[in-house]
């Protein structure tokens, strides 16, 4: 079975700023990995395994074509001792509506993945800005995004179906 995601992306102004954090923190810290992985900025709202790959895409085509863009306030950094370092949304309802219906159209054609820390209840949205750290590097990170991130508003334009190590997005649906 293969590892695949639900992500949702932001407007083009938004995506370079949130870049550019990643891309400074990366630099300082030698944690590199979504940046050589080519992995965007974004919100992952599913995580799962699967081997029907074409069914995958066929659900998706139908959940995006009723979804809207929305507007989403990060406002917040966090982390996931000690690997992770994220800005984080305000969460609301098309945050937690996405989630629960992404998750509903895609578990049945598979299941639960990356120990279910993207199923409705269980999940925490994130940007994540570098990954795979070690405490040092969380650290540094840390101190840049204390110092260069300010809460602002994204755009989310965008819904995205990709595999997952390494990233390889399959298709992407623009939002009315």
């Amino acid at each position: 079975m293969l590892d695949y995601a639900v992500t949702l992306e932001f407007d083009r102004a938004s995506h370079e700023k949130l870049q550019a954090l990643i891309d400074q923190v990366s630099a300082a810290t030698g944690c590199d990995h979504m940046p050589r992985m080519g992995i965007p900025p974004h919100v992952t709202v599913s995580a799962f395994r699967s081997e029907r790959e074409a069914e995958l895409i066929a659900a998706m085509d139908d959940l995006a074509a009723g979804m809207h863009r929305c507007e989403l306030t990060l406002a917040n950094i966090g982390v996931f001792n000690p690997l992770v370092i994220y800005v984080g949304p305000v969460v609301n309802e098309f945050l937690m509506d996405t989630c629960r219906q992404v998750n509903a159209r895609m578990l049945p054609l598979g299941e639960v993945g990356n120990r279910g820390r993207y199923l409705p209840w269980q999940w925490v949205p994130h940007v994540g800005i570098a990954v795979k750290m070690n405490p040092q590097a969380l650290r540094v990170g840390f101190d840049i995004l204390q110092r260069e991130f300010t809460a602002c508003t994204v755009t989310v334009e965008r819904i995205v179906l990709a595999r997952a190590e390494p990233y390889e997005p399959l298709k992407t649906w623009e939002l009315r």
